[in-house]
């Protein structure tokens, strides 16, 4: 027999003195999830993982640090600082008294830990809270260790990590814990604004007035498996909701799906995820021209239009995620819009090009129901069969490019896309709003900015993802405002008679070099890329490391300044540039005539039209 403490002093536990001694050798021993046993695991010791269920259990701040840490090289800040009672709150139990517990229990001062490393080897400043401290709140002391501890990181340009375990609020110090929410989002928006890196790491639980400040202040959001993630303790939101929440619609994975967080990881995986981003965010090398001018233009041979709308369709041709894995390395995918989804129609992401750090930014189109796909694997969740880019598609490219604007990074975009999406949904959350935003956002970025028409570039979700300093288009992709079938209806009536208008839609790689629309034309493996997508990869990733030694070394502002201009004197009413349009706009009408006689006079439409459309044509 032995007796319990009470967890408050003066306070007799009824039974307290006659309870059976508690034996936690079995919780060590065996899971409390799944019944497996933990004996000799080196998952369980090191990580506190459950090898069988992969459950997370609770870990301490001191072995957070341990974890994280490279050996030896952490040095705590801010030691000193000690909690008091500002409000001489007493409840059953003074607040000092409470303090005292946790103190004497934990080991630590107060809720939180903080001080500096190298993690992966880069100086890095750690935050990290301790959920067995006073629930991980945050008072004074903890609001002022983080607020000093990210003016550190922002004034020595070091990355801060914080790790949130946290719920709910330090009431006991009343409205002066809670303005500690202002106090640390001042200190991570001066990170924001020294382009300082900031990442959080969301434990079990992590809610409260943390995770509502400075730990959504963070660039990139991760989360371990199955934690408690949100604004409310789960408590608290069965309450307001009557008892009737399920308990898993508040886990990492529910605001993964609903674009909130960038991963959900598992804790083993966490310090070479974050060492990843480290680097990627701090590169040490860049891309550098050893000869100056540029590789001659290529000149493909023209092919019926039809054919390359074919080719562009093909279910074989390389997506944006096959480019992204064979083109670059060490990507870390930027996941949600932080408002609704994730929109997995468009890959974001932190990567390597030849040793240059990039965000990429690429369309992922799938093919129509019906058709082989280029890879075994099934559809994401959420991904339409067409890839038509959602209002949260447009959300997530434009955290993308701000996320490449604040890290001074170059921007690649992949475009490969039918269209906008249509639905009603879509128009509701603001579609049209979504898309003039991001091509706003993307014209007004001050970093490099190259995109690529690797596909299908569908009206204005392709034209939001590629008004960059560099256009390139790969040869049998296409680039039009509407799809030949739409037109065929608009024009002729007859979706089925798309073939027969498409040539007077000047979509192809050439028509589009020709009129100025790109910059140039990326050569393809003969009969096409999906004939070889290996090699349409290493002739993509050649020719995107030629246009980024092109304009990385240009100034911001500059960039932004021949941007702009370019994309303002497309069409315009200049002599040279009246009279090159006056020709096309001839060349496509007779086109489009040819087209609708030859449909009424049932000869051979596509002949006529290609005769009457390269009538007077220059070659180019």
């Amino acid at each position: 027999m032995t007796n319990i403490t009470p967890l408050f002093p003066g306070q007799d536990l009824p039974g307290s003195t006659d309870q059976p001694e508690l034996d936690l050798g079995g919780v060590r021993e065996t899971c409390l999830a799944c019944g497996g046993s933990l004996v000799d695991s080196p998952t369980y010791d090191r990580f506190l993982v459950c090898p069988s269920c992969r459950f997370h259990y609770t870990m301490s701040a001191r072995r957070r640090v341990e974890m994280l840490a490279d050996g030896g090289t952490f040095r705590e800040t801010s030691r000193w600082i000690r909690s008091l009672d500002p409000l001489s709150f007493s409840a059953r139990v003074s607040y000092r008294d409470r303090l005292l517990q946790d103190q004497n229990r934990t080991g630590l001062t107060e809720a939180v830990i903080t001080g500096v490393c190298t993690i992966g080897g880069t100086p890095t400043v750690l935050i990290v809270l301790d959920f067995g401290f006073l629930g991980g709140s945050m008072g004074l002391v903890v609001g002022e260790k983080v607020a000093l501890a990210l003016q550190l990181a922002a004034r020595k340009r070091f990355p801060a990590i914080a790790v949130i375990n946290s719920g709910g609020a330090r009431i006991q110090e009343g409205v002066l814990s809670l303005m500690q929410m202002a106090k640390t989002t001042v200190a991570a928006n001066e990170m924001h604004r020294r382009g300082v890196p900031l990442v959080s790491v969301l434990g079990d639980p992590a809610t409260g007035q943390v995770y509502a400040s400075f730990g959504t202040q963070a660039d990139l959001i991760f989360a371990e498996p199955g934690a408690h993630v949100g604004f409310a303790p789960f408590r608290a939101i069965k309450e307001e909701m009557g008892g009737t929440v399920a308990t898993g619609q508040h886990t990492a994975e529910v605001h993964f799906r609903h674009g909130m967080l960038d991963g959900v990881v598992d804790r083993e995986r966490i310090k070479h995820v974050v060492s990843t981003v480290l680097e990627l965010l701090r590169p040490e090398f860049g891309l550098a021209k050893r000869r100056r001018g540029r590789p001659p233009r290529i000149h493909p041979r023209r092919m019926e239009a039809w054919e390359m709308v074919q080719l562009a369709r093909h279910p074989k041709r390389p997506t944006a995620r096959h480019f992204i894995d064979q083109v670059f390395a060490n990507l870390v995918e930027l996941h949600g819009d932080r408002q609704y989804a994730d929109a997995p129609e468009v890959i974001t992401g932190i990567a390597r090009l030849a040793g240059q750090s990039i965000v990429v930014i690429g369309q992922e189109k799938t093919p129509p129901s019906g058709m082989i796909s280029s890879s075994d694997d099934e559809t994401p969740e959420g991904l339409s069969a067409s890839g038509s880019i959602t209002p949260e598609g447009f959300g997530k490219a434009r955290r993308a490019v701000r996320f490449a604007a604040r890290f001074n990074l170059p921007i690649v975009t992949l475009v490969d896309t039918p269209g906008s999406a249509l639905d009603l949904e879509a128009w509701e959350r603001g579609q049209a709003h979504a898309i003039s935003q991001t091509i706003s956002t993307l014209l007004d970025v001050e970093v490099p900015t190259i995109s690529v028409l690797i596909g299908e570039g569908g009206s204005e979700a392709a034209l939001a993802f590629a008004v960059t300093d560099r256009v390139l288009m790969l040869q049998n992709a296409i680039y039009t405002p509407i799809s030949p079938e739409r037109a065929a209806v608009a024009e002729l009536r007859d979706s089925a008679a798309a073939n027969q208008i498409v040539g007077a839609l000047r979509l192809t790689s050439i028509d589009s070099r020709r009129m100025g629309i790109i910059d140039e034309i990326v050569r393809e493996p003969d009969g096409g890329a999906h004939t070889d997508p290996l090699e349409a990869s290493r002739l993509l990733k050649r020719a995107l490391m030629i246009e980024i030694t092109d304009v990385v070394e240009r100034h911001g502002r500059t960039l932004v300044r021949h941007r702009q201009r370019k994309y303002r004197n497309i069409g315009e009413s200049g002599r040279p540039f009246r009279s090159a349009l006056r020709r096309e706009l001839n060349v496509w009408r007779s086109a489009l005539s040819a087209s609708v006689r030859a449909l009424r006079s049932g000869s051979d439409p596509g002949a006529d039209v290609a005769a009457e459309s390269n009538e007077g044509r220059p070659q180019d």
